[in-house]
This record gives structure tokens, sequence and C-alpha cells, in this order.
């Protein structure tokens, strides 16, 4: 009702309706994989895209472009080169493959665990080469949350002695990376300048915009896709600034729902979230599921979807089609592992 009322209610109410097409996405997830056979092929096709776009990345920053003739890109800061990969002049690879790779890596890491060792050393050469094409992306975030999450694994799978040892491993990946790798140690440094003065950062002042738009409609907010017009409104706070103060959209979760949905839509998403949990909880710890040996993958699942929660993380607009897929996808495979056995 809110998008009738907006500043551009076309594109409020045009996104409004879009938004069921992720819904359908999660449906059509739970629906229509009914066997174990059709998830194993399912899984295999997904490690094959990751691999596919890794090995793309890898080859495009060695020969400076990929197979398809995308170039790299010269990036923020100045001095440092983005991969692209297979998608184009998007720099988003890095976050690509960290957040599809998460209950992939939860699956084959519990399968392999107490396997035979080449099962084993095949699964490390796959990990790495995932793990590098994350770093060599550039992606600050990307990399925090794929590491962070690898740890995260290894605390759920193994010992602390095993634990301490493939840390390390993981410390010395990311340091080699940062000395050996110009575009990593820029951006990480750059990292650093933007956390410690982050108010007078690009990102504090996108933050900042949003917040005051927010206090002006924190009811109903402005509607979808409305950010962007209303912002270009408001009065600069601080027009001395070197940093824009507007931009389509906030950069973080939150700030986006609480500002174009206002509270009202903010706590009926945050509610609804949370009972869908709770239910898929419930019933992902019954005995009587068709996809119970699967269960790894809805940890890793659940993770993705807790990342998106992660309230000090920038983001790009949830409501777009790249972003929202990663969120909806998950959903779907978690509703898929709360299936009933047939037999049962």
């Amino acid at each position: 009702a809110r998008g009738f009322f907006a500043s551009d209610h076309f594109a409020a109410i045009q996104n409004s309706f879009s938004q069921f097409r992720f819904l359908f996405l999660a449906l059509f997830i739970y629906l229509f994989i009914e066997n174990k056979e059709s998830i194993k092929t399912m899984l295999l096709g997904w490690l094959i895209l990751i691999l596919f776009v890794c090995l793309d990345s890898i080859y495009q920053y060695f020969f400076l472009k990929d197979i398809f003739g995308y170039k790299i890109v010269t990036g923020y800061p100045e001095g440092s080169i983005r991969l692209t990969g297979p998608l184009g002049r998007r720099l988003v690879v890095g976050s690509f493959i960290a957040l599809i790779s998460i209950p992939i890596i939860f699956y084959y890491f519990k399968k392999v665990k107490d396997s035979i060792l080449l099962k084993k050393i095949i699964f490390i050469f796959l990990y790495f080469i995932i793990a590098l094409t994350v770093l060599l992306s550039g992606e600050r975030l990307a990399s925090f949350i794929f590491f962070g999450s690898t740890i995260l694994i290894f605390v759920f799978y193994l010992d602390f002695k095993r634990i301490v040892i493939c840390t390390l491993f993981i410390f010395l990946l990311i340091t080699g990376t940062y000395f050996k790798n110009d575009t990593f140690r820029i951006r990480f440094n750059n990292s650093y300048d933007i956390l410690s003065n982050f108010y007078n950062s690009s990102y504090g002042r996108l933050y900042e915009s949003s917040y005051l738009l927010f206090k002006k409609n924190y009811i109903f907010g402005v509607g979808l896709k409305n950010y962007r017009v209303d912002c270009d409104h408001q009065i600069d706070p601080r027009p001395e600034s070197v940093y824009q103060f507007c931009s389509t959209h906030p950069h973080n979760f939150y700030l986006e729902i609480l500002t174009e949905t206002g509270l009202v839509g903010f706590i009926i998403f945050i509610l609804s979230f949370v009972f869908l949990l709770v239910f898929i909880n419930r019933e992902i710890n019954k005995n009587n599921l068709s996809f119970k040996k699967f269960s790894s993958i809805a940890y890793g699942s659940s993770l993705v979807l807790l990342i998106y929660f992660w309230p000090l993380k920038t983001s790009g607009s949830f409501f777009t089609t790249w972003n929202g897929s990663f969120f909806w996808f998950n959903l779907g495979i978690l509703l898929l592992m709360t299936k009933k056995d047939k037999k049962n």
C-alpha cells in the first residue's frame, strides 16, 4: 500500500510485486527436487559451476582476460585490479563464490572428513582453488565471509588440535596473499582506513543519508526502490565531504529495509523470518526426513542467511535479483531439507 504514495510509485509497486519471483524460486526448489538422486545431481552441478567460475577467474588474473574475453577492471582504490570472471563487468565474483560455496563446503567437508586420504587431498585441492579465487578477487567482505565461515566449519566437525592446524593454514594463505598480491594488500589497507574513520568514509555518508531519510518516514518507509529518489531531495548536512551523500541504495541490509519499508515492514520481515527458521529447525531435527543424510547442507545455507543479518555488513540492494537470489535460494534449500520421507 505504501507504494501508491511513494515518490516513484510505479517503481515501488512494480518492485513489490516482483518480489514474488523469489518466493517462487524457494518453492520451486522445495517442490521439484523429490529424491536423493536429484539432490546429488544438483550438488554436482553446483560444484561444477563454482569450479568453472573459479578457474575462469584465475585464468583472467594471469592472462588479463577470461575465456569469454572479459578483461580485468581497474578498481578502487587506485592501483588495484578487480576480477570479474564470467560475470562481465560486475565486480562481484568473489561474493558470488563465497556465498554459493559455503553450503557445498559444509557438505563435502563432513563427507570426506572420515574418508580415505585421496578424497581428503582432492577436497583440500578444490578448497584451495576456491579460497585463492576469493582472495584474488580483491573483495574484502567476501574474503572475511568465506574464511570466517570455513573456521566455523572447523568448529563444527574437528577437534581442537585440528582446528588450530587448519586455522593456521588459512592464516598462512591469507598472509601470503597479502604480501604477494598488490590488490589484496591495497584493499586490505583501505579497509583499515575506512573502519578507523567510518563516519567520514563513503559508507558512513550513505548510512547517514539513509538514517536521516528513515527518521522522516519511520512508520512505512519511502517505498521500495525509492531511497534513490527521495535521498536526492534531502539537504546534505556535510556538503564539504568528498564522498557522495546518496546512491542507488544504502549499502546495508537493515538500513535498506528500514528506509524503504519502515518499522512496519521491518518488523513483519524479521518476525516472519524468525518463525520460519524455528519451523525449519524443528522439522530438520525429526528422523523421518527424505534428505536427512544431506542435513549438513542446511548448516551452510543457514549460515548464508545469517550472514545477511549481520548488522555491520555492507551489502548490495536486497530487493534486486542478484542479491535476493542468494537469500531465497538458500531458504529453498532449507525448506527442501524438511521434506518427509513418503515411505513413512
